[in-house]
C-alpha cells in the first residue's frame, strides 16, 4: 500500500504523523510512505524514520488583509503544481493529512486526482486551512468532541490526538540519575512546546528561588532562548541553584523527564496536552494568546472544565501569581490525578494512532 503524508512543519504535526506511520507499519510491513510538504527543520525527523520527503512551496491562508496574501497565493498555486507532479509519480492509494496551511498544496492536488483524503484536526477550533481540507476529505478525525460543529457529521471519527509511542516508556530511576535530582522534593517539568516559550521563561525566572524552595525544576527553554536564560540564571544569587536544570531541548530524554516529573507547566498545544493527559501529570497550562482562533485556550478549557488541568491565562499572571498557582497545583495533586485517571479509563483500549491507522488501511 502507498500512503501520501502531508502536514505543517511543527512538532504538533510531525508527532501524530510518525505515531500513525508506526501503527500502520505494525499492520502492513510493506507499506510505502511519501511526505509532501514545505521545507521545515522537522523534515529531517521524517527522513530518519525512513519516510521519503518531497518539498513543495506553500503559502499561509489568512482571513485578514495583508500584502503577503498576494505572494502566498502564488506560492500555493506553485505548490499545487509541484505536489501534483510528485503524487502522479508516487501513485498513492490514500492521503493522510495532518492539516494546516502546509497541507493545502498536496490535498488540493490529490483531490484533483480523485485520491481519497483523510485528515486529522488536533484542536478544538480548526483553522481556515483545515476547514477547507475537511470539505475535500472522506474522513475527518477529531481530538475534541466540540470540533463536530465544524465538519460534516457523516465524515467525523472521534479519535483523540496521536502521541509519541515512546512517551509512556520513561525510566524514572534513570531520569533521577541523568538529571541529578533528589528524591525528597517534587519535580516540575517546564516547557513551551517545540520552540520554547518566552513568557513562561520570564514567569519562572521572576520567582525562581522561591519556586526552588518547594520544587526541583527541569526547564526546557528552547534553542533560541537557552543562551540568554543561562546568562540570566548564572547572574542570579540562587540559594537553591542545585535544584534547577536548564536545557535548550530534550530528545530521547523527554520521556524520562516526564516520568520523573510530579508536575508540568506547559503551553496548550494539542500534542503537549495529549501527552500530559495520557501520562496523568497534574499541570499548569498557560495557552499562547496569539494562537490562531485562540485554539490553545479552547483546548485547555476542555480539560480544565473536567478538573484535569489548571488553566491560567498570560494576562492574569505575574511571577508572584505564577508561584501561587504552582502552590495551588501542588495542593490539588490528588484531586487532579483522580480526574485524570477517570478520564483515561473512560477512553477504552484503542489508542488514537490505532484508530487512524485502521481507517487508512481500509483503502488498501
Amino acid at each position: 500500500m502507498k500512503i501520501l503524508l502531508t502536514g505543517g512543519g511543527t512538532g504538533g504535526h510531525l508527532i501524530p504523523l510518525l505515531s500513525v506511520v508506526s501503527e500502520i507499519k505494525k499492520r502492513d510491513a510493506d507499506a510505502e510512505f511519501l511526505f509532501v510538504g514545505p521545507k521545515s527543520d522537522f523534515n529531517e525527523s521524517l527522513r530518519e524514520a525512513g519516510i521519503e520527503v518531497k518539498e513543495v512551496k506553500a503559502g499561509k491562508l489568512r482571513r485578514y488583509f495583508s500584502l503577503q496574501n498576494f505572494s502566498d497565493i502564488f506560492k500555493v498555486l506553485v505548490g499545487i503544481d509541484e505536489a501534483f507532479f510528485h503524487i502522479l509519480k508516487f501513485k498513492p492509494d490514500v492521503v493522510f493529512s495532518k492539516g494546516g496551511f502546509a497541507s493545502v498544496p498536496a490535498v488540493v492536488a490529490a483531490s484533483y486526482l480523485r485520491i481519497p483524503i483523510l485528515t486529522h484536526e488536533s484542536d478544538t477550533v480548526p483553522g481556515l486551512s483545515n476547514k477547507i481540507i475537511g470539505r475535500l476529505a472522506k474522513k475527518v478525525f477529531i481530538s475534541f468532541p466540540q470540533s463536530r460543529n465544524y465538519f460534516l457529521d457523516s465524515k467525523i471519527i472521534v479519535s483523540g490526538n496521536p502521541i509519541r509511542e515512546d512517551i509512556l516508556e520513561g525510566d524514572k530511576p534513570y531520569a533521577r540519575r541523568f538529571f541529578g535530582l533528589l528524591e525528597n522534593l517534587p519535580v516540575v517539568l517546564v516547557f513551551g512546546g517545540s520552540q520554547g516559550a518566552q513568557k513562561i521563561n520570564e514567569l519562572l525566572l521572576g520567582s525562581l528561588d522561591e519556586i526552588l524552595f518547594e520544587f526541583q525544576v527541569i526547564h526546557i527553554c528552547g534553542n533560541r532562548n537557552f543562551k540568554e536564560i543561562k546568562e540570566r540564571t548564572d547572574a542570579l544569587d540562587l540559594k537553591y541553584r542545585d535544584r534547577y536544570r536548564a536545557y535548550p531541548y530534550l530528545g530521547e530524554e523527554m520521556k524520562d523527564a516526564f516520568a520523573l516529573a510530579d508536575f508540568v507547566v506547559s503551553r496548550a498545544g494539542a500534542s503537549s496536552l495529549s501527552e500530559i493527559i495520557a501520562l496523568e501529570k497534574p499541570s499548569l497550562i498557560i495557552p499562547l494568546p496569539s494562537a490562531a482562533n485562540n485554539h490553545q485556550y479552547h483546548n485547555a478549557k476542555y480539560f480544565a472544565d473536567q478538573g484535569m488541568i489548571m488553566l491560567a491565562e498570560e494576562k492574569d499572571l505575574s511571577s508572584g501569581k505564577f508561584l501561587e498557582k504552582m502552590e495551588e497545583l501542588k495542593g490539588k495533586e490528588n484531586e487532579t490525578k483522580d480526574s485524570l485517571q477517570k478520564h483515561n479509563a473512560s477512553l477504552g483500549n484503542k489508542k488514537p494512532s490505532e484508530i487512524i491507522a485502521e481507517e487508512i488501511l481500509k483503502f488498501k
